[in-house]
């Protein structure tokens, strides 16, 4: 049990070093380059997106920090045979190096927690904070759409000839109603906006007709003045633009509403549904990588130093990292199956990390 947390501590301290240390690398180069935006803003609005810059950080650097921990921890006890030391007493290698192990899985977990409680709402501040003006006025994130068609469910349908995702509202809309598949009722609007009061939000349908198509094929015309639509159609305006437009700034549950969002509107899903597998997968990163520099590291040879090693993880963990983006691109494209897609790489270097602890186990 000394043992043990002594190791953790070793483990743990140099975790915390590294992840440190990269966090302020990250955050002096990231200024630098956008030096010309910052000089132009408030110091609030610096200090406020690198706040939020903060978990995508934690996010991108733990598992490297991860790799040079348990290579500069264990690696160094195991040159100075504490390790041996421990083996020799009949303590086997994966009960020595449990603790870490287990402190991987902790990691793992809690970089899951991270991404589906912090980081969404995170990296929604920090991509709306670093928009210039010029940019918002170019590429605005809110966008707006124009003659589009979609399709909520069996039983309701939109044309929109104008919408704004900013203001929600629309211009020259119609909205279609169904009912066991036959056309039940007809809204022509020229002004359809998003209204909410209160706690009770609702569409409002101005300047228009509404037509009711009755079962003996006659149809009542009734003019629309201001009509308030609560209770009769369940679209929200995120269904139609979502302020939030890449997966990093939604958790699981708003990229599964994303996807069928997208398929009642007959759009392509592949790169959400590619998102969504990913978000599940990338957390197991941080354990794998930890496997395989323990592998690497947990015993003492006279033949390779610790620099060897290093590099030889080096390259093991920044292939995994291309492998891992490869896949997530053949995802987006069509030629992996999402599910594929995100756990490829993890399901490659798993293998690779159980069969090198296998083999450093034995030898």
């Amino acid at each position: 049990m000394r043992f043990s947390r002594y190791l953790i501590w070793n483990f743990l301290k140099m975790f915390l070093i590294v992840t440190i240390g990269a966090i302020l690398m990250f955050a002096v180069i990231d200024f630098v380059g956008n030096i010309k935006t910052w000089l132009a803003r408030d110091m609030k609005d610096v200090g406020e997106y690198y706040f939020c810059y903060l978990p995508y950080m934690l996010y991108l650097i733990t598992p490297v920090a991860m790799f040079i921990a348990v290579l500069a921890s264990v690696g160094n006890m195991a040159r100075h045979l504490e390790m041996s030391a421990m083996q020799s007493s009949g303590q086997s290698p994966l009960k020595t190096l449990m603790p870490i192990f287990f402190f991987g899985v902790v990691i793992s977990c809690a970089s899951y927690l991270m991404s589906e409680l912090w980081l969404p709402d995170a990296n929604h501040k920090r991509l709306e904070l670093m928009q210039t003006n010029a940019q918002k006025r170019k590429n605005p994130r809110i966008k707006e759409k124009q003659n589009f068609t979609f399709i909520d469910s069996e039983k309701i349908s939109w044309f929109f000839k104008y919408y704004s995702g900013r203001t929600k509202m629309g211009r020259d809309v119609v909205l279609l109603l169904r009912e066991q598949g036959h056309m039940r009722e007809r809204y022509d609007a020229k002004l359809v906006r998003w209204v909410e009061e209160d706690s009770v939000s609702y569409w409002s349908f101005e300047r228009g007709f509404h037509r009711i198509f009755q079962k003996d094929g006659s149809v009542t015309v009734i003019p629309i003045v201001k009509e308030n639509m609560l209770g009769r159609v369940s679209t929200h305006p995120d269904d139609l633009i979502n302020e939030r437009q890449v997966a990093d700034e939604m958790d699981s549950k708003m990229v599964r509403h994303r996807i069928e969002v997208l398929k009642r509107s007959g759009e392509d899903t592949r790169v959400m549904e590619t998102a969504y597998y990913f978000k599940q997968s990338a957390h197991w990163m941080n354990l794998i990588v930890l496997l395989i520099g323990a592998a690497l590291c947990h015993r003492y040879t006279r033949s390779g130093g610790l620099s060897q090693k290093f590099g030889i993880g080096l390259i093991l963990v920044f292939s995994y990292y291309i492998l891992e983006r490869i896949g997530l691109k053949m995802g987006e494209n069509g030629a992996l199956t999402p599910f594929f897609a995100a756990w490829i790489s993890h399901f490659a270097f798993a293998g690779i990390s159980g069969v090198m602890l296998y083999r450093s186990f034995r030898l």
